[in-house]
Parts: structure tokens; sequence; C-alpha cells
């Protein structure tokens, strides 16, 4: 067993690498299991929703079914394509999981109509981007001086565990920052990347 001392001060018990393999194993049996499939399908259906690809990415290695469906039969490809964030980078994911790009809703309509629908509506009335102000001329992150007081509290009350939680609150802020609801360029690679998939099984 390995003891050490947490964030707070307090004595913890830190699992051996051999401990957390072995607890992770169990997780991906969990989400293949019966009982426990609908809301690990659930997670991949609200990553992909929101166009995370990294989330789909890993949400798919725990052995879930892409084509899982939803309400008015809707897969996690048709939720991306249907949302404010479409993401390529999702649909990449998913298709190269497995997911079925011909698979329909109860509409009778497939991912791909859906994504040439959105672009067609986004070519006829064309938005101008703006960047959000969170951002620098180099589309990096910059904090206010406030958000940057905080993330220096926080720094200093944490300690050692400080970096590792700094590192990811970056990225997903900058993550957040450089979003772009309903990215024509992100729609139209989608359409081609789905043209491409139904033509290769069909």
């Amino acid at each position: 067993m390995l003891w050490d001392r947490g964030w707070d001060g307090m004595i913890v018990w830190r699992a051996p690498a051999a401990a957390t393999m072995t607890r992770m194993d169990d997780f991906r049996s969990k989400a293949r299991d019966p009982k426990h499939r609908r809301q690990f399908e659930k997670l991949l259906y609200l990553a992909a929703k929101r166009g995370d690809a990294d989330l789909v990415a890993e949400r798919l290695s725990w052995g879930i079914d892409p084509n899982c469906t939803f309400a008015r039969n809707r897969t996690p490809l048709i939720a991306n394509v249907r949302s404010f964030c479409p993401s390529a980078a999702t649909v990449r994911a998913l298709l190269q999981a497995g997911a079925d790009p011909n698979q329909m809703d109860e509409a009778g309509l497939t991912a791909l109509d859906y994504a040439r629908r959105k672009l067609a509506r986004l070519q006829a009335k064309p938005t101008r981007r703006r960047k959000s102000p969170s951002l620098d001329e180099n589309n990096q992150l910059r904090l206010t001086p406030e958000e940057q007081e905080e993330l220096d509290r926080m720094r200093a009350e944490m300690g050692e565990d400080a970096q590792e939680f700094a590192r990811i609150w970056w990225q997903e802020r900058l993550r957040a920052a450089r979003r772009v609801f309903n990215d024509p360029e992100q729609v139209e690679q989608i359409v081609s990347l789905l043209e491409a998939a139904c033509a290769g099984g069909s």
C-alpha cells in the first residue's frame, strides 16, 4: 500500500498502478454490462452532442456501441450533426468506431441528410465569425485579472496537485473559448466525411 499526504494535508491511500488497471478493466466491463450499458451510452451521446471529440474517443474506448439510439431513434452521429457544435473530429471518431452513416431516425433522415440541410442553411445566411474576447491575437487564452487571481489562489491552496489541475483547467477553458457554434467549415468537412462513408458502405 502507498500512503501519501493529500492536497488538504490529510493522509490518503494511493492505489498502485496494478490496482488502477484492475479498476479500469472493471469499469470497461461495467460499460458492457446490460444493467449499466444504457447509462454509459448516454455519456457517449451527450459527448457527441457537445461536439467533444476527445470525450467521444475515450467513451468509445470503453466498448460503447456507436450506433446506440435515443429519442426519435437518433444516434450519437445524428446528435452531433444536429447540435450547435458539430465537429468533424467527433464524426471521424464515431465512423472509425463503426457508426453506421446510413442509419435513419424516426423522420427517415440520416446524419448526412441533416448535415446537408444544415450546410445549406448556413450558406444561405452567412454570419460573421466573432472571436471570443478570451482569446488574444494568436488565438491563445487571455485571462481577466479576476480569473488569474483565482487560478493563482487555487495553485497556492492545492500545492503539488495544482500543476495537473491547472493544466486540465487551462485546456478546457481554451477549448471553450475556441468553440465556434455551427461552424460552416466543420459542417462542410462532416458532409465530405459522411458522403465518403456512405459511398464506401454502398
